[in-house]
């Protein structure tokens, strides 16, 4: 018997849904059916628990019915109750081992205890093309990276997107969004030249999806994620033009997280500055502390905040010197500049001495230190002298897709290689 395809959050239209049910249950044994019926109903409505109570009260009387058995093995992993569900469907295939939803729904459920190779052996035996199930894919991509192979795990994810792409059919939107995002974050890490062809094809799909506000905080969460790969000069181009791309469709306007598309731009821009010659050392700790969000309330936002005052007490100091970086600042990179723009027109209205008395009154309202305004005073000064001195930290630096920041010292042939892998340097990054 062929198993029914609705589960979890898929569901197909009701008047498909009840066709369905009319030719699974026609095989099923009179003196059940209706209880098959209910339970094929209940799932439809997402009520898995009451799927469950009735599967169980058929195998009471019908200890060996594969499909009750296959039923409840379905009912107990949309209940996340995976380590029932996969003994479930272990025994549903020990029964009837031909069974292909069912073996890729035993993977998914060892894939979801943390089994993963032994789900990677379970999925790789189905045929995903015979019974599609729109979480195959990227369960299967999920165990590929946490076994180390994010190659595979990339053509896992685009295994999914390649589904849609030629059918047109979302059966869940949120899973595909998924896909695309762990898809465009391997193409990146792997600095794959798929990379901006996996981004037009997710524009595409978020102009043909409803942008709930489940799949905002999605994009939102997505952009977030992807910017963690600007270490890497290749991704900042399409990574911008994508930031872009949301901010003049206007998919997170009316979205708690819409500040993102700003902290995006700031992200990218603290990249390029950090790279860029004419940014010294001071110049760049003044921009990443006037950066930085702050937080009402807690030790994080405290601390943000300690460290945005400390480097406006130093730039007061030094500000004619710094006037010409700053247009040039507020130039090359205006989101970063705008932050400052607070800072500079309480500079030009109070001079920097009251600016620099204003500073240390609210270092006491605040409470952001323990100490006495002569000892905070000192401090600074100190610290001043330091940041004034210090120079600028290496540029981050991109080999055969494992970013890491190239020091000083020279990296010698047989040292450990600094991506952390554990090999000497000729025999991994240094290979190329």
């Amino acid at each position: 018997m062929t198993a029914m395809k609705n589960q979890l959050t898929v569901k197909p239209e009701y008047n498909e849904f009840l066709q369905a049910v009319d030719e699974y249950t026609a095989q099923i044994p009179a003196v059940i059916r209706q209880q098959f019926r209910q339970a094929l109903h209940s799932e439809y409505e997402g009520d898995y628990k009451k799927v469950e109570e009735i599967c169980r009260d058929i195998l009471e009387s019908q200890p060996y019915n594969v499909e009750a058995q296959a039923l409840l093995g379905r009912a107990l992993l949309s209940q996340q109750k995976y380590e029932e569900a996969e003994e479930t469907l272990r025994e549903v295939l020990e029964k009837e081992p031909d069974r292909n939803f069912e073996r890729i729904e035993h993977g998914i459920s060892l894939q979801a205890l943390g089994k993963y190779h032994e789900a990677i052996g379970e999925l790789l035996k189905a045929d995903p093309e015979k019974d599609h199930h729109p979480f195959y894919y990227s369960a299967l991509g999920n165990c590929y990276q946490n076994t180390g192979n994010r190659k595979k795990a990339r053509d896992a994810f685009r295994g999914e997107i390649s589904l849609w792409e030629k059918n047109g059919e979302i059966l869940s939107a949120e899973n595909l969004d998924a896909c695309f995002c762990n898809i465009i974050y391997l193409d990146g890490a792997l600095s794959l030249t798929e990379l901006s062809a996996d981004l037009d094809a997710y524009r595409a799909f978020l102009r043909e999806t409803e942008m709930t506000m489940v799949m905002k905080e999605h994009l939102a969460n997505n952009i977030a994620y992807w910017s963690t790969l600007l270490t890497l000069p290749a991704m900042r181009g399409p990574f911008v033009k994508f930031v872009k791309d949301v901010e003049e469709e206007g998919y997170l306007l009316d979205s708690p997280r819409y500040s993102i598309i700003e902290s995006a731009y700031r992200a990218a821009e603290s990249y390029r500055y950090h790279e860029d010659r004419n940014i010294d050392a001071f110049m760049e700790s003044f921009l990443s502390a006037e950066s930085q969000e702050q937080k009402e309330t807690g030790k994080d936002g405290s601390s943000a905040r300690a460290v945005q005052l400390t480097h406006e007490w130093y730039m007061s100091r030094c500000v004619d010197e710094y006037a010409q970086l700053l247009l040039y600042v507020a130039e090359q990179y205006p989101y970063t500049y705008a932050r400052t723009v607070t800072f500079l027109e309480q500079l030009q209205i109070l001079g920097p001495e009251k600016l620099r008395e204003d500073i240390l009154d609210r270092f006491e309202e605040e409470k952001l230190v323990k100490a006495g305004r002569d000892e905070i005073i000192a401090e600074l000064d100190r610290a001043y002298g330091k940041v004034r001195a210090a120079k600028k930290q290496p540029v981050y630096v991109a080999e055969g897709g494992v970013t890491y920041k190239r020091g000083a010292k020279k990296i010698m042939p047989n040292d450990p290689c600094p991506c952390g892998s554990g090999k000497k340097y000729k025999k991994c990054c240094g290979r190329k």
